[in-house]
């Protein structure tokens, strides 16, 4: 095994990714629906479609609007080329008719909503493209299921939603709420999962360290004391599909253990790959937190026999306090929800 295979989980995490197992009415369950999975392509999305395509029997449609990732998907899984099967199909969230058309074509039950763009510092400079991606994009998506008569939501969001001080974690944390409105006025099967970071995923911060010794780059770290929340990809999977068969509340978190120390992975990484690359601190960027957190103050937590999963439901003072906001959503007014945005982050 060479130095790279070695940058693994277990290796740099420090603990074992927790073991992921469906019961076999669990099997019976996830047989009995048409799963529609948006983001289909990307690191966490495709892992979803990837457990959901062992189970035998199962209806699923993966889209993404990125044709590339939908194609290196789609020969994963079936070695075939691109749109032989039914199983895939491009679509941009962005385009409220054609997920309408899509959604009244496929007629799913359950709708797991991965697609987004994620990446903190350009969102920051760019918060339309934030907006119309996470926010409108996701009500989009949102009510074209309502229409279609799917009974269940999956909206996949980000540690980054609690407390938010970005552009990325604010849209996020804009689209729990909408979706807790719609589970509020009587689709209990609507839901949100917040993810820590999920391990070297597409464009982590695991994958640009490993990117920068390798290549003998200076190794960027933003602070010293700097810590993050690590989920292993397939922890990712299996806490949406869980978070689908529980859906006991708002938000479900899936246990990742305690934060991490930026600075420990780094040296446990040079360790591994040989490097003595200099490391420089930048300082954090624009609405980067020193520690994120998982629970904010308009939550509140609920029992739950969910195993490694905790539930979260928001109070309803706290909802109350974003009717303005939740109206441009779902009104799709950017100019307004752009100053609200500048207010707040």
């Amino acid at each position: 095994m060479d130095s790279h295979q070695k940058i693994n989980y277990e290796s740099i995490i420090g603990r074992d990714p927790k073991p992921a197992h469906f019961s076999p009415d669990e099997i019976v369950r996830f047989q009995e629906e048409r799963f529609l999975v948006t983001g289909a392509g990307g690191s966490i999305g495709s892992r979803i479609v990837k457990l959901l395509s062992t189970i035998p029997n199962i209806e699923y449609l993966a889209t993404d609007r990125d044709e590339s990732s939908l194609h290196s998907l789609s020969l994963s899984l079936t070695s075939s080329a691109l749109f032989d099967s039914d199983h895939f199909e491009l679509l941009d969230i962005r385009d409220k008719s054609g997920v309408d058309e899509s959604f009244l074509r496929y007629r799913p039950t359950t709708v797991i909503h991965a697609a987004a763009l994620k990446h903190l510092s350009v969102l920051q400079k760019q918060p339309r493209e934030a907006i119309l991606t996470n926010v409108f994009g996701t009500a989009n998506v949102l009510e074209a299921a309502k229409i279609c008569g799917a009974t269940n939501f999956i909206n996949i969001s980000t540690d980054k939603a609690a407390e938010p001080t970005s552009v990325l974690g604010m849209t996020k944390h804009l689209v729990e709420l909408y979706t807790s409105e719609f589970r509020a006025d009587g689709l209990a099967g609507y839901t949100n999962c917040r993810f820590g970071n999920v391990f070297n995923s597409r464009g982590s911060v695991i994958e640009t360290f490993a990117k920068q010794m390798t290549s003998g780059a200076p190794i960027t770290l933003t602070d010293s004391a700097v810590t993050r929340f690590f989920m292993h990809v397939d922890e990712a999977a299996f806490l949406t599909l869980k978070s689908f068969l529980g859906n006991l509340g708002d938000v479900h978190i899936f246990d990742m253990g305690d934060l991490v120390l930026m600075f420990d992975i780094v040296k446990k990484m040079q360790q591994i790959l040989s490097t003595s690359s200099q490391v420089i601190i930048t300082g954090l960027r624009e609405g980067e937190k020193l520690h994120e957190q998982l629970i904010e103050v308009g939550v509140q937590e609920i029992e739950s026999d969910l195993a490694n999963i905790r539930v979260l439901r928001f109070k309803d003072d706290y909802r109350d306090g974003f009717v303005k906001v939740l109206d441009y959503v779902r009104k799709r007014n950017l100019t307004d929800l752009s100053l609200f945005l500048d207010q707040m982050i």
